[in-house]
């Protein structure tokens, strides 16, 4: 639902990419970039550094959010660049979440857990019909439990350590919007059962 509000903070995006398009870096590399912020995040939480955790932690998402302009800016946008740098979001979202697991193991592998159940449902509804990456009515997104998971870095640097709890509560989100987005596929498949824009090997399967 916060990711909704990615189209406001577009301004930002050219200047935070300037450095790097200036430098003609390979937007793939701008994206690796983020994955070793994450790596770095995790280690300074592993040392319980919180405030250097939360900087790397930023750091990390905000490659994700500028690698796209600088693969436009220099021409390099690719079908192959846009699953990289996805797949590589996941890593990244992998290694915040899961470097919590020392401290917090329930809460970290539930956190983990149900963001993978809640990320999976688009892509998996993409075998039966043909769809798009259209924004899809659930909360638990990227953007929300990134949100949360900074606010509790924040707060935790300041000395008022609740991750645990945030880490709860970004595992709850994530259930639930397993769930909207289960439902929402359930539609979406209906719709496409009545136009019979089903995917041709589910049409096949029928047929027999």
């Amino acid at each position: 639902m916060i990711s909704k509000l990615r189209k406001n903070i577009k301004w930002l995006q050219e200047p935070l990419a300037c450095p790097f398009v200036l430098l003609k870096v390979n937007p793939n590399w701008v994206s690796v970039l983020g994955l070793i912020f994450a790596l770095i995040g995790a280690y300074f939480v592993y040392e319980q550094n919180w405030l250097l955790a939360l900087v790397f932690f930023i750091l990390a998402p905000t490659m994700d959010l500028i690698d796209g302009t600088v693969a436009k800016k220099l021409n390099k946008t690719s079908n192959w660049g846009n699953y990289f740098e996805t797949m590589i979001d996941k890593f990244v979202d992998f290694i915040m979440l899961g470097s919590f697991v020392f401290f917090y193991p329930l809460a970290s592998v539930l956190a983990l857990g149900t963001s993978m159940i809640s990320s999976y449902a688009k892509p998996r509804v993409g075998l039966i019909i043909v769809t798009d990456n259209r924004d899809w009515p659930a909360i638990g997104e990227h953007a929300d439990k990134l949100i949360v998971l900074l606010f509790g870095l924040f707060l935790a640097a300041l000395g008022y350590n609740y991750l645990e709890y945030f880490l709860y509560f970004i595992a709850l989100i994530s259930l639930i919007g397993s769930i909207q987005r289960m439902f929402y596929a359930k539609n979406l498949i209906k719709e496409a059962e009545k136009k019979g824009t089903l995917l041709p090997y589910i049409k096949q399967k029928k047929e027999r």
